[in-house]
């Protein structure tokens, strides 16, 4: 039984993704199983159209993922709330949080509600990667450092997986996540994200800069829409209209399928 399911059953899904019009559900955190996106770590290392990493690489990957898997601790911290307006570059929730975004506003227009959440898979992994370093493992540091990526990346991917399927038969989906700090969402509206959440629970702290500690950590939100005719992630995409096509977060229709 996934972690999801668990919170649903618990909480059920009508009070969860569906409460009542005079209340929001609270913010929840739920707990996974590490593991690794491969291809995306693989990217982060240099890997390009398709091809395979070098083979010595390849072994300091398969050496260094036995090695971190004790070490990650992922967990989520996440709320859906309702949107109450989204204009030119500006998306504001029910109880007057605002966002400004032009790519994430253009994203979410014609969601009614949007979830927000935290991810991180704990500091264990920040201290493996800085021991490594001060004993001049610089190729493991490295390594270790675009597998704690590729293991908060399959974090993500699982929630907001998770989320879609739930919200399936009540004929919704899920748009693409936006993180501050990445395309015109400013870093510093992250503390406005953070105050939505229990970022206690979830284990990550928010620092003068707006960046976070544990370093591999996530925050983010995501549309929920009625189902169409073309899924949303597909017609709302705003990287099939920028330029800087060699983009490593740029997201395609294959890439951001669920």
């Amino acid at each position: 039984m996934n972690s999801i399911t668990q919170t649903l059953q618990t909480n059920t899904i009508e009070n969860l993704f569906f409460p009542s019009p005079t209340e929001e559900a609270p913010p929840l955190t739920t707990y996974y199983n590490p593991g690794f996106n491969i291809d995306f770590t693989e990217r982060l290392l240099g890997k390009k159209n398709g091809n395979k990493v070098p083979r010595s690489t390849q072994t300091r990957l398969d050496t260094m993922q036995k090695r971190l898997t004790p070490l990650i601790h992922p967990r989520v911290s996440f709320g859906i709330y309702e949107i109450s307006k989204i204009e030119k570059g500006i998306v504001s929730l029910a109880h007057h949080t605002i966002f400004h975004s032009h790519k994430m506003a253009y994203s979410l227009k014609g969601a009614k509600r949007a979830v927000i959440f935290i991810a991180t898979i704990g500091r264990q992994i920040d201290a493996e990667i800085n021991n490594l370093m001060r004993k001049g493992e610089l190729a493991n540091a490295y390594v270790a450092d675009a597998l704690g990526s590729g293991a908060v990346e399959r974090l993500v991917e699982q929630f907001q997986k998770e989320v879609a399927a739930e919200l399936f038969n009540e004929d919704q989906e899920v748009g693409l996540r936006f993180s501050p700090g990445y395309c015109d969402w400013p870093i510093t509206e992250q503390t406005a994200l953070f105050s939505l959440l229990d970022s206690k629970t979830a284990g990550v702290k928010l620092g003068k800069t707006c960046l976070m500690d544990p370093r591999k950590s996530v925050s983010a939100i995501f549309g929920i829409y009625d189902q169409g005719k073309m899924r949303v992630k597909h017609s709302k995409n705003p990287c099939m209209r920028c330029a800087k096509k060699d983009c490593i977060a740029r997201r395609t229709a294959v890439a951001e399928e669920i």
